[in-house]
């Protein structure tokens, strides 16, 4: 069973990268993909400094989900390391507005 959040909270999504002998290694780039529940994708890359890197292999970033319903991510790295990691959640829409 996918992870519910609360309309309107912020969602850290994290990848976690290796090269092939399992050890931590950053890609050269980094996009992450993020479909909300309108299906709308939004893709945020670290080249634009829209992602973060807070140690060797680790990246993410903050997301305030609005949309209640299912939502997908999915980071996708390349060149140097090449790997993908993601994951899914449910929004649940405020009871009180």
């Amino acid at each position: 069973m996918a992870t519910a959040y609360n309309e309107g909270s912020v969602v850290r999504l994290t990848a976690t990268f290796r090269d092939a002998s399992a050890v931590l290694a950053n890609p050269t780039t980094v996009t992450l993909r993020v479909r909300d529940a309108t299906p709308a994708t939004t893709s945020y890359t670290f080249a634009a400094a829209q992602l973060i890197n807070p140690s060797t292999g680790i990246f993410y970033r903050d997301v305030t989900v609005s949309t209640p319903g299912q939502w997908y991510f999915w980071f996708i790295g390349a060149t140097g390391v090449t790997a993908a990691d993601g994951g899914e959640f449910v929004v649940t829409a405020a009871k009180v507005t």
